[in-house]
C-alpha cells in the first residue's frame, strides 16, 4: 500500500500544521516494521532539502519535490500528477485536496475557527478556506481531527456524520523535556534577547491568539506593582493583523518589558520553555493546543484559557481563566507569579498530563484509518 502524504508545510514556519506532518511523518517512519508492514510512504515537499534534515536517517522515505508556486497549480496539477506517477494507493493532505485525483484521500483539519472567528483571518485566507475545506470534506475518504471539540464542531457545522472522523491526539515531541543546564538556558536568553524572570506566549502572532489582552492583563499587574520584574516574551511570527498588537505594546508604556523575539526555531524550544516562569496561552479558540502541552513535557507550570479544546487537553494540570476577562487572566498570572508552590504543583501535574500523549499512538491511530480506507476500496466521495 503506499501512501502519498502532503508535507508541504514543512520548512514554512507554519507552526501548528508543520509540527504536525513533521511529527506524524517521523513517528510513521519509526514505527515497528511489523507495525507499518505493506506500507510504503512517499512524502510530497515543495522544499525537500528543509524536509531531509529533520528526518532520522535510518528512516528515510522517498522525498519528491512538488513546485510550490503558485499554490492553486501544486494543487491542481502538482499533487495529482504526483500521486497518478507514483501509483499511490491513498493521499493524506491538510485542509485542502485536489479536486481531481487518480487516488481516495484522507484530509486533516485541525479546526474550522475560520467559521467562529472570521474576522481574524485575511479576507484572501476566510475566502479560500471557507469554499475549499467543506469541499475537500465533503469527497474525503476519512476526516482526521484533532480533538473531540474539533470533531463535534465538524459534524454541526458541514454533517458529516461520526464515523467518517477519527481523532488522532497530538503529543509533545521526545525533545520536549525540563532543561536544567545553566549554559544551555544562558544561551537562549542571549540568542532571543530575554531576561529572567519571564512570562511566555508562543504561537503565531494573530489577534486569534489573544495577545492584546494579555497585555493588558500585564500592565494591569504593572500597575498594582505586582510582576517581580517579570519581562513578557512574545514569541512566534507576524501575522494578520500583528500591527495592532505592536500598537497597543506602545500604548501600554511597558515596550521596554514586552520583547518579541521573533520566530523560535524548534532546536531552541525545550530550554525557552524551561526557562520561563509560567507558559501563557490565553488563545480565544484551538483545535488542540499544542503548546501548553510542550510547555507542561518541560517542566513548566501553564496558565491557559478555559475554552475550545483547551480543557480537553491540559485537565486538571493548567490553572485555566476566562480568555475574555483581563480581570481573570491578570488574576491567574498574579497567583502564579506570587507563589511558588503553585508553580511547583502544576509543574509536576504537567509533566504528568503530557506523558498521556505520545506521537506514536496518533501514527498507530492514523495508519490504521489508512488501512481502512484502502480495504474499502475508496475512489472519491464516500457513498
Amino acid at each position: 500500500m503506499r501512501i502519498a502524504f502532503d508535507a508541504h508545510m514543512v520548512g514554512e514556519r507554519e507552526t501548528g500544521n508543520e509540527t504536525y506532518a513533521l511529527n506524524l511523518v517521523r513517528a510513521l517512519l519509526a514505527l515497528p516494521p511489523e507495525t507499518r508492514s505493506g506500507i510504503e510512504l512517499i512524502l510530497y515537499a515543495t522544499h525537500p532539502e528543509r524536509l531531509l534534515p529533520r528526518l532520522n536517517p535510518a528512516e528515510l522515505a522517498p522525498i519528491h519535490h512538488i513546485r510550490p508556486e503558485p499554490a492553486p497549480l501544486r494543487i491542481l496539477l502538482g499533487i495529482p500528477l504526483a500521486t497518478l506517477r507514483d501509483r499511490a494507493d491513498l493521499l493524506h493532505v491538510c485542509y485542502v485536496a485536489p479536486p481531481v485525483r487518480p487516488c481516495p484521500y484522507v484530509a486533516t483539519v485541525h479546526d474550522i475557527s475560520y467559521e467562529f472567528y472570521p474576522q481574524f483571518f485575511s479576507p484572501r485566507d476566510r475566502l479560500m478556506l471557507r469554499v475549499m475545506v467543506p469541499f475537500t470534506l465533503r469527497r474525503a475518504a476519512r476526516v482526521i481531527t484533532i480533538s473531540e471539540h474539533s470533531r463535534r464542531e465538524l459534524m454541526g457545522r458541514y454533517g458529516l456524520p461520526a464515523e467518517r472522523i477519527a481523532v488522532t491526539y497530538l503529543a509533545a515531541g521526545a525533545q520536549y523535556r525540563p532543561v536544567s543546564d545553566p549554559a544551555v538556558l544562558a544561551g537562549v536568553r542571549a540568542r532571543y534577547g530575554l531576561r529572567e524572570p519571564y512570562l511566555l506566549a508562543l504561537g503565531n502572532l494573530q489577534p486569534r491568539k489573544n495577545l492584546i489582552r494579555l497585555v493588558d492583563a500585564f500592565a494591569r499587574l504593572a500597575g498594582q506593582g505586582r510582576l517581580a520584574g517579570a519581562q513578557l516574551v512574545l514569541g512566534g511570527q507576524a501575522q494578520w493583523r500583528e500591527s495592532e498588537l505592536q500598537a497597543r505594546v506602545q500604548q501600554s508604556g511597558l515596550a521596554e518589558q514586552i520583547h518579541f523575539p521573533g520566530y523560535v526555531e524548534e532546536a531552541d524550544l525545550p530550554a525557552l520553555y524551561s526557562g520561563a516562569l509560567t507558559f501563557v496561552y490565553p488563545s480565544l479558540y484551538e483545535g488542540f493546543g499544542l503548546p501548553p502541552l510542550e510547555a507542561m513535557a518541560c517542566g513548566t507550570p501553564v496558565v491557559c484559557s478555559n475554552t475550545a479544546s483547551l480543557p480537553e487537553v491540559v485537565g486538571d494540570a493548567a490553572l485555566t481563566c476566562d480568555p475574555r476577562d483581563t480581570e481573570s487572566l491578570a488574576a491567574a498570572l498574579a497567583q502564579v507569579i506570587a507563589q511558588p508552590t503553585l508553580r511547583e504543583e502544576l509543574a509536576a501535574r504537567g509533566l504528568r498530563r503530557a506523558a498521556q500523549f505520545s506521537w506514536r499512538r496518533c501514527a498507530e491511530e492514523t495508519l490504521a484509518v489508512y488501512r481502512a480506507v484502502v480495504a474499502e476500496g475508496h475512489h472519491g466521495r464516500p457513498a
